[in-house]
């Protein structure tokens, strides 16, 4: 299985995401550190206020089995992860 580490990165990603019939966000993929990554699940959303603005949390898994809290800033329309959780793989 190996081991897990959790990361705080705090790093601007190009995300793509699509619309749901709601009218919800669902991040589809995001480029980090040049390597393209493909959500496969999305868990938890939440929201958080911080510094003034409010900031909308996804908890996803990408097909390669790690985890990512990616957060967009509606606002400037910025997405960044903030936290992953890398398994065997340098971060």
């Amino acid at each position: 299985m190996g081991i897990v580490r959790e990361v705080l990165v705090n790093e601007p990603v190009n995300a793509l995401w699509r619309v749901l019939a709601n009218g919800e966000l669902r991040p589809t993929s995001f480029v980090w550190r040049d390597r393209t990554r493909y959500v496969s699940e999305v868990g938890r959303t939440w929201e958080e206020r911080v510094g003034g603005r409010t900031l909308r949390y996804y908890l996803i898994q990408a097909v390669d089995n790690n985890t990512f809290e990616l957060r967009w800033d509606p606002a400037s329309d910025v997405w960044e992860i903030h936290r992953a959780w890398l398994r065997d793989m340098l971060a």
